[in-house]
């Protein structure tokens, strides 16, 4: 009886030693002890206009790594009250490398961005760190966190940081920033 526990167990045990893997090799399924070998992806058809069918069309929506560019709002507020000398809607490009790193500027204002995106809770959303320097309103030059959040049916993403600084000077400040932003 020892004994037939013994090899039931080792049967329930036996896949975890020895992995496997599901690959599929010149159009065949085969499984493993191996990772897979990535296949070449499928050739674009030829000719002029070739049919995009499902997300494909939207395939630069995917993901939000890569360059975006569109109108900004920057806005600061304390307790609630505008602040009109630091708002402005302005033509801002922001591009994020594949590793995260983010650049970004809006030359109208003066503003530029350093900081960095980190995947976000599902895959259509990038977290960010971004500080901002040589903006012409000087409080705005600080750090701020937020999403790009994609869309892409509507082939856009939304842009949105904030600051809620603790200053004891300057209680109840904040800063903000969002905008739509495009390929």
């Amino acid at each position: 009886m020892k004994s037939i526990a013994l090899f039931i167990i080792g049967l329930t045990l036996a896949p975890l030693a020895n992995a496997q893997f599901r690959c599929v090799e010149n159009g065949k399924t085969v499984f493993q002890d191996r990772p897979c070998v990535a296949e070449p992806p499928p050739s674009a058809p030829s000719g002029n206009n070739p049919k995009a069918i499902g997300d494909a069309g939207n395939s630069a929506y995917a993901t939000g790594y890569g360059d975006w560019r569109g109108q900004v709002q920057y806005q600061a507020s304390i307790n609630g009250q505008p602040i009109s000398e630091a708002h402005a809607v302005v033509q801002t490009t922001i591009s994020i490398d594949p590793q995260g790193k983010i650049t970004g500027s809006s030359p109208e204002n003066g503003c530029r961005m350093k900081g960095i995106a980190a995947p976000g809770v599902t895959s259509t959303i990038l977290s960010l760190d971004i500080t901002l320097t040589g903006c012409h309103y000087p409080n705005l030059n600080r750090r701020l966190s937020g999403t790009l959040a994609l869309y892409p049916a509507q082939k856009s993403s939304q842009f949105w940081i904030h600051a809620t600084p603790i200053d004891l000077r300057r209680p109840g400040q904040s800063y903000e920033l969002k905008g739509t932003l495009r390929r």
